[in-house]
């Protein structure tokens, strides 16, 4: 019999059927209702192609960023680009942080490359160091940071990323800003990297409709960067026609529901400190702070396997560099969901 391969990430609902999935970090909210009606209207459309570049959806996101069309690339989902950006540049040797996402140093894996990490120390709540600009070499091909980082939920400072940027400029290493999280904040705009790229041409900036739209089943992420050299490899090395005409539709909708950001933005401040201190309060051994809509913490080894008994799924970080099986990390939901959790908790406890 084969074995099931194992399963890296939050989810996993097929393999553990539960009530209520807090691994995942997706908006609690669901995607947006007039998304949910375009991704259908684009199912009943499928007898045809999407347009291959999306073009329609670039030019909102181009709106909606304030960048220019031409600074957007479209990809599967955020993950697709990392893997098609690794197989465009074939780095050698990459940088990045630990723990942060596993998939940058596997697609740098994927292309014969090796990946060296700056680690994040516990003591000083994960924060990144400035160390990190002496690791960045003039052998070192690109560099990822995941900004808030997951599953750190920690915020890397602007003015250090403008030195790593100006480093990587000066080495001429690629440096990939993964910031899928960051429009989580109300005040996003002073923290993207994306108003550095007319700055920066080794710049590159990754965002996805997955997190604040609640839509990680359509796959659909996006690329920006003022380079159009790199944009135009990073497309040839994927297929054609990688997202689909729902995700193309339901894209351009959510983007046009500024109401639903806003309520996003309130319900998850509110309930990240709802949360935060009820997990304070005798549930966890150590609670992080975050800048994102999942929080970390310690607690005792058991328990993911005695919440999921219960119809909770939460995840487990055992697997991420520089993590043991003591840290889990829980997406930040609605108060009746989290009071469920916090409920069941207490109660297995």
């Amino acid at each position: 019999m084969k074995e099931k391969a194992e399963y890296l990430h939050g989810g996993d609902v097929y393999h553990n059927p539960v009530a209520l999935d807090f691994s995942v970090n997706s908006n609690p909210l669901g995607m947006p209702r007039r998304s949910i009606g375009e991704a259908v209207r684009g199912v009943k459309l499928s007898g045809q192609y999407p347009d291959y570049r999306g073009e329609e959806l670039c030019r909102e996101l181009a709106a909606w960023e304030k960048v220019n069309a031409s600074n957007v690339l479209l990809g599967n989902g955020s993950a697709e680009l990392i893997y098609a950006l690794c197989f465009a540049v074939k780095p050698r040797k990459c940088l990045t942080l630990a723990p942060t996402f596993q998939e940058y140093a596997r697609a740098v894996q994927a292309v014969g490359g090796q990946t060296e990490f700056v680690n994040l120390r516990e003591r000083e709540c994960f924060r990144t160091p400035d160390s990190i600009l002496a690791a960045i070499e003039e052998d070192t091909d690109i560099v990822f940071i995941c900004n808030p980082n997951n599953p750190t939920g920690q915020m890397t400072e602007q003015s250090l990323l403008f030195r790593i940027a100006a480093k990587c400029e000066a080495t001429g290493t690629w440096l990939c800003v993964d910031e899928c999280f960051l429009p989580f904040l109300p005040d996003e705009e002073n923290y993207s990297m994306k108003r550095m790229m007319g700055r920066f041409s080794r710049l590159i900036v990754l965002r996805a409709f997955t997190k604040l739209f609640g839509m990680p089943g359509m796959r659909l992420g996006y690329m920006l960067s003022g380079n159009s050299t790199i944009l135009s490899a990073v497309r040839g090395s994927m297929q054609p026609w990688n997202t689909s005409l729902p995700a193309q539709l339901a894209g351009i909708a959510a983007l046009q529901d500024k109401e639903y950001v806003e309520k996003t933005r309130l319900l998850i401040a509110r309930e990240r400190t709802y949360l935060c201190d009820a997990l304070r309060d005798g549930l966890a051994d150590k609670v992080y702070p975050t800048h994102a809509n999942f929080i970390l913490f310690q607690a005792r080894a058991d328990l993911a396997r005695r919440l999921q008994k219960e119809g909770i799924l939460i995840r487990s970080c055992g697997n991420f560099r520089n993590l043991s099986n003591r840290y889990f990390r829980i997406s930040v939901r609605t108060r009746k969901d989290n009071r469920r959790l916090i409920e069941t908790w207490r109660n297995i406890l």
